[in-house]
């Protein structure tokens, strides 16, 4: 599979866009294990809104994210597409960042899409679909934090803008159709505040 050449260009652009003092920040931003907290908060006010009915939409979201994680990776062994960390053409031309034991990060083999922005973009429009009428100031919040884990993955070198945006499309879609599933098929209803199942 052929991808445009101003893939690159943006690509580099994004990734030359660095300062010494964000590495460890944008090291700390990918990493997952950094927002577990945020997980657990989540799980702990579905809880709070759905009472039982929690359980359907901690159901919810795991098959999200299954799906979308699943998905991300069949395309990427399917495509092949090596990460620009990877690519040797490349090699002079980009920032990569090392950790504190001099280890350079460089992600898994391929990069198309990209998993990271996939999960995000799911999870963060679940966030929203079952806040969204309590918490308005979610949706912004969601959105930041989705593009700011997005950005994370070009600044540190190891995914392209397309990588990125198809990422996006993938988690909403998955996100989409298994939201609506689910509360079809279940008494996992988003419109109800009360914990009644």
């Amino acid at each position: 599979m052929d991808f445009p050449q101003v893939d690159t260009d943006i690509f580099l652009f994004f990734n030359g866009l660095h300062a010494d003092g964000l590495d460890g920040f944008f090291l700390v931003i990918t990493n997952t294990w950094t927002w577990i907290p945020l997980y657990i908060a989540a799980i702990f006010f579905l809880f709070k809104k759905f009472g039982k009915r929690g359980f359907w939409a901690l159901l919810t979201v795991s098959l999200i994210i299954l799906f979308t994680d699943q998905s991300c990776n069949l395309l990427k062994r399917s495509v092949q597409r090596p990460r620009p960390s990877h690519t040797e053409q490349l090699a002079e031309k980009i920032h990569l960042v090392a950790d504190s034991d001099g280890n350079v990060y460089r992600g898994g083999q391929y990069s198309f899409p990209s998993g990271h922005a996939a999960n995000t973009a799911a999870f963060a429009l679940f966030l929203i679909l079952c806040f969204r009428e309590q918490r308005r100031w979610l949706l912004p919040a969601a959105i930041a934090w989705s593009l700011l884990l997005s950005y994370s993955r070009l600044y540190l070198g190891v995914h392209y803008p397309i990588d990125i945006l198809c990422g996006w499309c993938l988690g909403l879609f998955w996100c989409g159709v298994l939201f609506f599933l689910v509360n079809k098929l279940t008494n996992f209803n988003v419109t109800k505040n009360n914990s009644t199942p």
